[in-house]
């Protein structure tokens, strides 16, 4: 469609289309001093870079953007067209309204690259993949194929993977099968039952058929589905479908390095998601407290009670309960010794803490049944 643009000071055409797969059309408005074409040329560049800015800023809760002016200034590395809705000079000043197309995968991808080596702990992530058959039924190896293809290349990326196993004991087949297979409530609760940040839940379907290219041969072809979720809350972050075809007459041999190949292709998704997530979650005005071992919940609620009586706390948010785990989101700005002192020096139903470590905004507790503060 070509659209007809007209303007107190100027007038010409621009070509709208529709945004390609991974694209995000964003409109912005663009200023800088002077007229002309050199006021015109920077007027858009203004918009461009403001255009990378308003994307970061709904990617980083923290809202220091400050590690990220490099990506900013490369603003032409992201976008991958613009197109001029407006054009006006007036008293010197040059202003502009641009449609801008981004490549948003080429912005979070960087975004998690600059970042990862900057956090200030590596992201953990758990997968749990199943194999399902030709009948449909889906099988759990411990660990599967493609789980230790990806827990040994997420570590060389620098995350930390870790077992499902003991989150895995905690559930059903049942409830196992619903997660896996598309049940977002089941999914959610597996997801904040672990103690990662992030939770892979993938499903391995395989193919087999002739090779039409080469006769005498089959074709074995693996697809990996799988859905990212975030531990702390259980939301469901992306979903991803990774394929692999590899030929030749041993089924058992291609399967295995279809399902290593496809597994691959998706750690970067894996990692970028993981990494986006984290840094959606890191607020300077917020405390995120993980209570292992809380037992029972009246125990967790003493715990907030204590909370609540303090001034310096400002909200408090119970995202996941378990008598194996409970997490808790404070509104809190203060010192993390502060909070830290006075959640260790109180009592909780007969059961005191144990700082098993503070990092950031975050502290892991373990509660401990029949001790006191002072012991």
């Amino acid at each position: 469609m070509l659209l007809a643009v007209l303007t107190a000071s100027s007038i010409f055409l621009v070509a709208r289309a529709a945004p390609a797969d991974g694209e995000l059309v964003l409109r912005m408005l663009g200023n800088a001093e002077g007229t002309g074409f050199a006021a015109r040329h920077a007027a858009v560049q203004d918009a461009r870079e403001d255009v990378i800015w308003e994307i970061l800023k709904t990617k980083i809760a923290s809202g220091d953007l400050r590690p990220f002016r490099s990506m900013v200034r490369n603003a032409d590395k992201y976008i991958t067209r613009v197109v001029e809705l407006h054009l006006d000079s007036d008293s010197g000043q040059t202003r502009v309204e641009i449609d801008a197309y981004v490549d948003i995968q080429a912005v979070e991808h960087d975004l998690a690259t600059l970042m990862l080596p900057r956090l200030a702990t590596p992201p953990s992530v758990t997968c749990l993949i199943a194999l399902e058959d030709e009948k449909g039924e889906l099988y759990l190896e411990e660990p599967g194929l493609a789980e230790t293809t990806l827990a040994e290349g997420l570590k060389n990326l620098g995350l930390v993977p870790s077992n499902h196993l003991e989150t895995a004991a905690q559930f059903t087949p049942d409830h196992l099968r619903a997660a896996l297979t598309g049940d977002l409530e089941k999914a959610a609760s597996y997801a904040k039952e672990s103690l990662a940040d992030a939770v892979v839940l993938g499903i391995i379907s395989t193919e087999r058929g002739p090779d039409l290219d080469n006769a005498g041969t089959a074709k074995t072809r693996v697809t990996l589905d799988a859905r990212i979720f975030r531990g702390s809350d259980g939301d469901l972050l992306e979903a991803f479908a990774r394929s692999a075809a590899i030929t030749g007459n041993d089924p058992v041999a291609c399967q295995e390095e279809a399902i290593k190949d496809s597994a691959q292709k998706m750690l970067g998704d894996i990692t970028v998601a993981t990494v986006l997530s984290v840094l959606s979650t890191q607020k300077r005005d917020e405390v995120l407290i993980t209570l292992h071992n809380p037992g029972t919940r009246s125990r967790v609620e003493a715990f907030m009670s204590l909370l609540d009586q303090d001034t310096a706390v400002n909200s408090i948010e119970e995202s996941f309960f378990s008598e194996r785990l409970a997490r808790l989101r404070v509104g809190y700005e203060g010192p993390m010794a502060y909070i830290v002192d006075k959640l260790s020096s109180h009592s909780y139903e007969n059961c005191t803490v144990e700082v098993q470590n503070v990092i950031g905004r975050e502290m892991n507790l373990l509660m401990v049944p029949g001790k006191s503060p002072a012991e």
